[in-house]
């Protein structure tokens, strides 16, 4: 029995991590529109984030990065005046030198995501969703485009947010593995990402949606909303920029072509029962603990998912 999940960073590797530990016959499809060029290096914060959690490197009280690095790197640029906004510690940055020789070499996305998580004993296969590159670019208020990054880290968030777009998304394909994966899967997962930056990107690659739907009966979505309100991150200024409604009820229609059953919140089974529930007669609705705030309640998740969903 196969699950796999599909999954973003930041707000993903919880219940990654907690389905790691609980089940070992898993593997993730990544994100990849957070990737981008920057001094020469490609950088693939969700990618990085997945497999630095699961070996246990990851910088839990940031959420990203490697536990104990150091940035004399980072401070050596900004010190001689070159400037440097994205946050590559010193030993993240032999992660990204490997990547980028091994692309340059002419390997795929595919084969040096595998050859890293080999590197850091993760044992399962982490797949990113499409080996072509394409981008999560946020508009702004002047109509100027933004890598979602750049946006948020150099920018802070600052800049009005009018429209968030998939850039050379249409020229993009999932990947052979990723496919093999999603129909040789017993149970596929949606993970607690931001809909919009860490999920929307895998499902809007063509052809990811018509398999999704076709696949619908076993796939489970885990809401990153409780009370209607984004348990981490940005996901309801994201939401609105798409004009989406940032509530328990849009995040079920945003996902209603492509899952079956929808885990929410104890806390919203009331409002999920008069309010949502009614819409969409063929989706499945549970309600269980969802808020993963430390590492037994991720396995908690975890066990959840895999002794009611299998």
């Amino acid at each position: 029995m196969l699950i796999t999940i599909l999954a973003g960073g930041t707000g993903s590797i919880k219940l990654v991590r907690g389905l790691y530990k609980q089940f070992k016959n898993i593997s993730v499809i990544s994100n990849v529109a957070d990737n981008f060029w920057y001094y020469g290096l490609y950088i693939c914060p969700d990618i990085d984030t997945i497999i630095y959690g699961l070996s246990g490197n990851l910088d839990k009280k940031k959420g990203w990065g490697i536990k104990g690095d150091t940035f004399y790197f980072r401070n050596y640029m900004r010190e001689v005046g070159i400037e440097f906004w994205f946050n590559l510690g010193d030993k993240d940055l032999t992660t990204h030198v490997l990547r980028t020789h091994m692309l340059k070499s002419g390997s795929s996305l595919t084969q040096t995501t595998s050859k890293i998580a080999e590197i850091y004993n993760v044992s399962i296969p982490i797949v990113p969703s499409s080996d072509n590159h394409f981008e999560t670019n946020m508009i702004t208020g002047s109509r100027k485009r933004v890598h979602l990054q750049e946006y948020w880290i150099q920018h802070k968030a600052s800049l009005p947010l009018i429209d968030i777009v998939y850039r050379n998304i249409r020229t993009a394909r999932p990947t052979q593995e990723c496919v093999k994966l999603l129909k040789a899967s017993e149970l596929i997962v949606f993970a607690p990402g931001n809909p919009v930056s860490s999920i929307g990107p895998i499902i809007g690659i063509p052809g990811m949606k018509k398999l999704l739907h076709d696949l619908k009966k076993k796939v489970v979505m885990v809401s990153p909303f409780i009370s209607n309100n984004a348990i981490s991150g940005p996901s309801a200024i994201y939401m609105k920029a798409k004009k989406l409604d940032p509530s328990l009820g849009g995040l079920a229609e945003y996902y209603s072509k492509f899952v079956g059953t929808m885990i929410f919140d104890n806390k919203d089974q009331n409002e999920v029962e008069t309010n949502v529930k009614p819409r969409f007669p063929d989706i499945k609705f549970e309600y269980t603990d969802i808020l993963m705030s430390n590492s037994k309640k991720e396995i908690a998740l975890a066990k959840y998912i895999t002794c009611n969903f299998r």
